[in-house]
């Protein structure tokens, strides 16, 4: 009996139609048979015997379906009988138990109409072949009924499984073959068993007569008992199967959400990507449940060897220099490398190798090409670069769909496999991408965010620049030091915006200083023309360049200066384009991030960077000490127009 779930595409309504219609004009031949064959309460008997016997299913959670030994009386009234009444016999078996469960119209139709085609015709098959009349008119030899009694039980099985299967796969879109295969085909020893209990039942009634049926009872009992036991342990160990694809998707899903909490830019990533990969995957008719299964898996981890990449590459907010891309792409191997440790029972390795592989060679790490790159790497690849594109990082803003998908137009047939790409363009919309965290996980994830923001890692000490630093830099430190021990913050910080201008004309910038109590950093003094635009700004701790600087105490050059402005960059006048991010460090401890901006996007030197980054630690020690000095310190914007108080050099 078929079980449909909840929802109804187009093809499964088409074809229950066709089903119900066809079933409806066999009853219909049916009732007109049935009506003239001979000692109706034969048949009425066997009919009721097959609804009683019909109540005692066996149900099984693992498909949608289930099975009765009311078989063994359907078999004998056909047999005996003919198709007629048979096929009304089993159609009312399936239509009663429907009604009363209340089942939905399409569904007690379906029920009706499917075992009453599969035995209308399995009992038209049984006496062409053995070309006699029913056999409550006559007893051929036994031996002559062997091979249409066997064809009788391979069409009767064939028809009721087939049809059901086909049912169930519309209804859950998954492969009918592959339901019947792993649900139905197993259950034809029933079969054959019901129709060999037949037929010892027609020669027990043709010995004696009708009433000779209630010794076979018994042992339909002892049959029932032995199905159930075989299916109830076939029921465990496929719960027991389950229950091990939970844990190993469980440990997945938690060493993917470890590597989440290392990458600041791509929390969630994984999870969508998983999505749409599964969604592509049963687009592309594949199957198989293990490559499904291993795509599963694999687009939860083919970022795991990012755990071998330095977070401040990883979480670098610009373009990596050839050298960082370089330490980004051993993610692959070291990645495939960890996972292939794990031993899963379906093959995950091989695409998370392969994820970066390009459909015409041109890829990492090995130059892989066409067919030869494993379906889920070339379904992995494309939805990873389609949810990169479409999300925000701290480096762009996300692209519209339909930008993203002009770019996995212009790479197909180059880096992506054209057929994976065409597909998903057609059903992406369709794909299903729900809540990509739990409230645990997402708090989870946040704490060690926050632990890893936190966390101050010593720095090598500052070099010794009194002896080749140019005179204006050695007056710089000169002052610096001066200040640390008799300037107050304020001071400090104009004082060393005043230097930087000379020593970068024409910049703007900002000290960003830690707030007491909170992950942010607040503009504590601004400089440079665009000074008024930057004033008041603040960052999160690991947000936008500033933040990104901070919380991995390495500096950016020659971002875009909207990445860590927005608005604030184009509210200036001229906007402002280009940035540089200096971390400012006190022993292990960050004092302060030094942002400089610029009208254009490369208007920072090698030169400037590395003159900056040396004296950035001893105004760290300056800034430090200043505020160590001064009561009840508060980080507040500077006003415009405060008066500058130098220290003299003597």
């Amino acid at each position: 009996m078929m079980t449909p779930a909840s929802s109804s595409p187009r093809a499964l309504r088409a074809y229950l139609t066709v089903v119900v219609t066809a079933g409806a004009l066999v009853l219909v031949l049916s009732a007109i048979t049935a009506a003239r064959t001979p000692h109706p309460l034969g048949w009425l008997a066997l009919a009721a015997l097959a609804m009683l016997t019909g109540s005692f299913r066996l149900n099984f959670a693992s498909v949608s379906a289930n099975i009765a030994i009311d078989d063994t009386f359907l078999f004998t009234a056909a047999l005996l009988f003919g198709p007629g009444p048979a096929a009304l016999a089993i159609a009312a078996g399936g239509f009663i138990p429907s009604w009363r469960r209340r089942k939905p119209a399409r569904q007690i139709a379906f029920n009706t109409a499917a075992p009453a085609i599969s035995m209308w015709v399995a009992t038209q098959t049984f006496f062409i072949i053995a070309r006699i009349p029913p056999l409550a008119q006559t007893m051929p030899p036994i031996a002559s009924l062997v091979m249409p009694l066997l064809a009788f039980t391979v069409v009767h099985f064939a028809l009721n499984s087939g049809l059901i299967a086909i049912a169930v796969g519309l209804d859950t879109r998954q492969s009918p073959i592959q339901i019947w295969r792993g649900h139905f085909q197993w259950l034809s020893i029933g079969y054959f068993a019901a129709a060999s209990l037949a037929f010892c039942l027609i020669l027990l009634i043709q010995q004696a007569s009708l009433v000779a049926m209630v010794i076979v009872v018994p042992l339909l009992a002892v049959f029932h008992l032995t199905l159930r036991s075989s299916f109830g342990r076939a029921e465990d160990a496929q719960q027991h199967i389950k229950d091990m694809d939970r844990l190993y998707l469980s440990t997945v899903e938690t060493l993917a959400m470890a590597i989440d909490a290392k990458d600041d830019v791509t929390h969630s990533h994984v999870r969508r990507v998983q999505a749409y990969a599964k969604g592509l995957a049963g687009a592309l008719g594949i199957v198989d449940e293990l490559t499904l299964k291993a795509i599963e898996a694999a687009a939860l981890l083919h970022d795991t060897g990012k755990l071998a990449v330095p977070e401040h590459i990883l979480n670098k907010p610009g373009k990596l220099t050839d050298a960082e891309f370089e330490k980004m792409k051993r993610h692959v191997d070291v990645g495939a490398d960890i996972l292939a440790l794990v031993h899963f029972p379906y093959p995950v390795e091989p695409i998370v190798r392969c994820h970066h592989e390009n459909w015409d060679g041109s890829g990492y790490p090995r130059g892989v090409a066409g067919e030869a790159i494993p379906i889920g790497a070339r379904i992995l690849s494309v939805v990873d670069c389609f949810d990169a594109l479409t999300s925000d990082r701290p480096y762009r803003g996300r692209m519209t769909d339909d930008a993203a998908l002009d770019i996995l137009r212009e790479r197909s047939g180059r880096m992506y496999d054209p057929r994976v790409v065409d597909e998903f363009i057609r059903v992406y919309r369709n794909i299903p991408v729900g809540a990509a965290e739990s409230i645990e996980q997402r708090a989870v994830m946040q704490r060690i965010t926050q632990s890893r923001h936190e966390i101050e890692t010593p720095q090598d000490p500052a070099p010794d620049v009194t002896t080749s630093a140019p005179g204006n830099l050695l007056a710089f430190v000169s002052l610096s030091r001066l200040v640390s021990g008799e300037g107050n913050i304020d001071d400090v910080l104009a004082l060393s915006s005043k230097l930087i201008a000379d020593v970068i004309p024409g910049a703007s910038g900002a000290w960003y200083l830690p707030e007491a109590g909170s992950d942010r950093l607040v503009a504590a003094e601004t400089f440079g023309p665009a000074a008024a635009a930057l004033r008041g700004a603040s960052i999160e701790v690991g947000e936008r360049l500033t933040g990104w600087v901070a919380a991995s105490r390495q500096p950016i050059v020659n971002s875009d200066a909207a990445l860590d402005l927005g608005p604030r960059a184009h509210a200036a006048s001229p906007p402002l384009r280009g940035c540089m991010s200096i971390p400012v460090i006190a022993g292990s401890s960050l004092v302060a991030v030094l942002s400089l901006y610029a009208e254009v996007q490369d208007a920072f030197t090698g030169d400037q960077r590395r003159l900056v980054q040396m004296v950035a630690p001893h105004l760290g020690g300056a800034i430090q000490a200043a505020r160590a000095a001064t009561p009840a310190c508060q980080v507040v914007p500077m006003e415009k127009g405060r008066e500058l108080r130098l220290v003299a050099n003597r």
